[in-house]
């Protein structure tokens, strides 16, 4: 009989045996498809925002910007060792197995919240599987698979403890409700808005205590295993010992670790402006993004599920919609460009209640009309075009595939500049990919640039000393001064702003005029009059070269490569018409220099160029 047995399990093939297992089947399946998608979207190189830095952040085991991401700086440390490869894009592989994995968690999730919906589990399964995939099809999740960025981590630990969340509930056994809080706090070691999610799983556990459906002790031990992972925090202060190549925030300092892994100088766009029109405005734009995701049929189903789920499983469904809401506190009431990633665990909780408006309207048409063949295979069609729907439509607008805008601006950048030259840079989107193409690549090692706004922080200049000696010296006086009163600043003790802000700009012309003895110097700062209200500003190519001279500044024609900016088959958002502004004005005070000095077709070249860039500019704001 054994014999029998082990020769059973040896005939046992692995796809018969996921086949057997319907739900390991489709997760691999969910996370597949996903990751075949991501993969042929996938962005070729660096993009904008953050990818640049985090990559070195990774690579060099550096502190990031706030909040640090630690866990995501030691995962992508491990993924840079990997032998082969340009950094950049083992970076963006990784964002599209978290991407891809997480879409796996959200189909398991789904197939445990939609038990309760009486309905045949072949069924079920399906659903479960399209609904995961036209979740991982919408623009914002899908974005999280095609480039390097933190919020792929945090898409997939959230999702997870979601999923065995929902697994202690139907199945009562204590591992999962353990399990789920643990990935909950390593979530926050990741990124620390998975805290407002908190607030939602505390209030629905105490529920279940208070129902005396768990027993204190299973409280206590989920409380300790949420707050165990937060020991990887440890690792800031640790490595900012050993002054990494990024040392943002200055974190060997407790007080400072302290404010670098609260987000303090991100407060300024946070929770401003509150007020009843803000409010409705604020609304109004969560609604456009969730029916961007959506669609008007997704958006439909989406609403019906959570009123056939408030009334089948209140409690439940009131624990999903405190996410949405929490969500939506946090993230509607922070002002930065880039917020739509804020919003995916509110678009993770919608696709599982469209997952229960999906299965309560093929239960309806299944009652309504009587077992057919024919009917199988129409309701069959139906669910599988849900994904197919959603990844069409949203497949022009995600397609990063070609997109390579953040390699041509810093090309652009340092075509602009003379051997030898220094930038002051205010944007950064140009600084980010900058830091990677130049430390990463080591494109053109003669210049240098500086971010401006970053050099009002100390942790900065101590980069510049580090990295570029040289200027530190040169200037160390004025520098030294701006440091002494930022000091009171930075530690929240009382200062005079005033006089903070004079020893930043005096620095800051410091810097300018005892480089510019030695070296060309540039910058695209156009807009703070308080640094190039006194400057001499000469335009050359998307640049301004600080230089006093009644001569006519020679510089060979600049090409603007419309083929690429121009390009209507690659989506542009308005972060590329944001940095398409600085073009436009760089070209047009060329123009009007070339006009002054006489320099008739180098005028009319530039004021060609200017209007090609203007009408990629108004192409994008004409998007919705």
């Amino acid at each position: 009989m054994v014999d029998k047995i082990q020769t059973r399990r040896k005939a046992v093939s692995p796809a018969g045996f996921l086949i057997a297992n319907s739900n390991l089947f489709y997760f691999f399946l969910t996370a597949a498809i996903s990751a075949l998608v991501y993969k042929i979207t996938l962005c070729p190189t660096v993009e904008y925002i953050d990818s640049g830095e985090l990559a070195l952040a990774c690579k060099n085991l550096g502190i990031a910007h706030p909040t640090g991401y630690p866990l995501f700086t030691l995962l992508g440390r491990l993924v840079s060792l990997i032998p082969w490869g340009e950094l950049i894009n083992k970076m963006n592989l990784l964002s599209l197995i978290f991407t891809s994995l997480a879409s796996g968690f959200l189909y398991l999730s789904i197939t445990d919240f939609i038990a309760l919906v009486k309905l045949e589990a072949r069924w079920k399964d399906l659903i479960a599987f399209a609904t995961a995939l036209f979740a991982s099809f919408t623009p914002v999740w899908w974005a999280q698979g095609t480039t390097n960025e933190v919020y792929s981590l945090n898409l997939l630990l959230i999702t997870i403890s979601l999923w065995t969340f929902f697994r202690y509930l139907n199945f009562n056994r204590k591992k999962w409700l353990v399990l789920s809080s643990y990935s909950l706090g390593l979530s926050l070691t990741n990124h620390l808005s998975a805290i407002y999610i908190i607030p939602a799983f505390a209030l629905f556990v105490i529920y279940l205590w208070r129902k005396k459906k768990i027993r204190g002790d299973l409280l206590l031990y989920s409380a300790i295993f949420l707050v165990i992972p937060l020991s990887v925090y440890l690792f800031l202060p640790i490595r900012a010992r050993f002054s990494p190549f990024l040392n943002w925030g200055g974190v060997d300092d407790l007080y400072f670790l302290y404010k670098h892994i609260s987000g303090w100088q991100y407060r300024i766009w946070m929770f401003t402006d509150f007020n009843l029109s803000a409010l409705i405005d604020k609304i109004a734009s969560a609604a456009s993004l969730i029916y961007r995701q959506f669609g008007w049929f997704g958006t439909i189903i989406c609403t019906a599920g959570i009123v056939i789920s408030l009334y089948r499983k209140t409690n439940l469904s009131i624990f999903g919609l405190l996410i949405i809401l929490l969500n939506f506190v946090y993230a509607s009431n922070y002002d930065i460009i880039d917020i739509e990633s804020y919003y995916l665990p509110m678009i993770m909780t919608l696709s599982i209640f469209m997952a229960i408006g999906t299965a309560i309207l093929v239960t309806a048409i299944i009652k309504s009309i009587k077992k057919s063949g024919p009917l199988n295979y129409i309701i069959l069609l139906g669910i599988i075009l849900i994904p197919i729907s959603g990844f069409i439509d949203n497949f022009f607008v995600s397609d990063r595939s070609n997109k390579t805008f953040a390699r041509q601006s810093v090309a652009d950048m340092i075509d602009s500049m003379e051997p030898g030259g220094l930038a002051f840079i205010e944007n950064w989107d140009f600084y980010s990919p900058w830091l990677y193409f130049h430390f990463e690549d080591g494109i053109r090692p003669d210049i240098v640039l500086l971010d401006k706004e970053l050099m009002r922080r100390s942790w900065y200049i101590d980069f510049i000393k580090r990295a570029h000696p040289e200027i530190y010296q040169n200037s160390s006086g004025a520098i030294e001064d701006f440091l002494r009163e930022l000091e009171p600043f930075e530690r929240s003790l009382p200062f005079d702003a005033t006089v903070i802000d004079r020893a930043y700009y005096n620095m800051l012309h410091t810097i300018t005029f005892k480089e510019q003895k030695n070296r060309p110097v540039y910058t695209n700062i156009f807009t703070d009059k308080k640094y190039t209200g006194i400057l001499p500003l000469v335009p050359t190519g998307i640049l301004f070269r600080i230089e006093k001279t009644d001569q006519f500044v020679e510089m060979a024609s600049f090409e603007f490569d419309k083929a690429l900016w121009g390009n209507r088959f690659i989506y542009k958002d308005k972060r590329i018409a944001v940095i398409l502004s600085y073009y436009r004005s760089a070209f047009s005070s060329r123009e009007k220099y070339c006009g002054f000095f006489g320099r008739e077709t180098e005028a009319e070249h530039y004021k060609k160029i200017t209007a090609e860039v203007s009408a990629v500019i108004t192409e994008i704001s004409r998007k919705k």
